[in-house]
């Protein structure tokens, strides 16, 4: 099929774009012009076994079905592909294709898991660490610019022929996203150097501080939201038995009840007027 759109959510573990992003991330998806492109760069495992982090993959995988899964059939495959000499997993559902690194979890503060040898993104980034290497050992990044570099492969291989092009991801301004995860950053960080981010336009989110926003989203909004992460929660606990909402629900129910946050950053560099995409 072709596609007059392109949506990039570029996000560090599988449930942040149902999170953080919607409902933006949803109306992508269910607008058959568009392609939808998800790059999960971390396998999200917290320290666990791959139990827990193929289940939160299933769960990501879950959410997209729920929304699909109403207007017609679901077309699926799988399979590794190589960007800038990496092997990446990715999963394709309709017009959405999922990439998977599995790079390990840095936790909250970046400073990793002893089960990964505390290795991090952050910890790459700041030159403590000389490489990183996927969970499943499926690659290893010599550097920071070779994880960056990769991100940027997978995009201009998925874009190519579509003039419309929009990336979202989370925003790496610690004095914007304050306190966030250091996996989050890390992945705005390296988006931002990317030498092609330019020419894209770019939506830039708040991730962990939007619950202190108001709870403004509209009934619709709400349902699919919410549904998405029920599907992507009951996934993960029937795959692995683990419960998300057992960390703090609370703060579950603040995040699922909140509206996106974002700003807009026109591919010429221009800031915009309003124009439906931003809060």
């Amino acid at each position: 099929m072709d596609f007059t759109e392109i949506s990039f959510y570029v996000v560090a573990h599988a449930d942040d774009w149902q999170l953080f992003m919607q409902p933006n991330a949803r109306e992508d998806l269910m607008n058959p012009a568009s392609k939808v492109v998800f790059i999960i760069t971390t396998a999200g495992d917290a320290g666990y076994n791959e139990g827990y982090w193929t289940a939160r993959e299933e769960g990501m995988k879950s959410s997209i079905r729920f929304c699909l899964a109403p207007v017609g059939e679901l077309d699926e495959s799988e399979g590794v592909r190589a960007f800038n000499c990496h092997n990446i997993k990715y999963t394709v559902i309709n017009n959405a294709t999922c990439y998977f690194f599995r790079l390990p979890d840095g936790n909250l503060d970046g400073t990793g898991f002893p089960t990964d040898r505390f290795q991090s993104l952050a910890r790459l980034h700041a030159g403590e660490i000389n490489t990183i290497k996927a969970v499943d050992n499926s690659s290893v990044y010599e550097s920071w610019s070779a994880f960056s570099l990769t991100l940027q492969s997978i995009i201009t291989e998925e874009m190519e022929g579509v003039s419309n092009r929009w990336i979202n991801y989370l925003n790496p301004d610690r004095n914007v996203n304050i306190n966030d995860h250091s996996d989050h950053i890390a992945t705005g960080e390296a988006i931002q150097q990317m030498p092609i981010i330019s020419s894209l336009e770019q939506a830039q989110f708040l991730g962990y501080r939007v619950s202190n926003e108001p709870v403004d989203l509209n009934a619709e909004a709400l349902f699919w939201k919410t549904g998405m992460f029920t599907a992507y929660e009951k996934a993960v606990f029937d795959q692995c038995g683990y419960s998300t909402l057992r960390e703090d629900a609370g703060i579950y129910l603040q995040w699922c009840s909140s509206g996106p946050r974002f700003i807009r950053i026109r591919a010429d560099g221009r800031w915009p007027t309003a124009d439906g995409r931003e809060k």
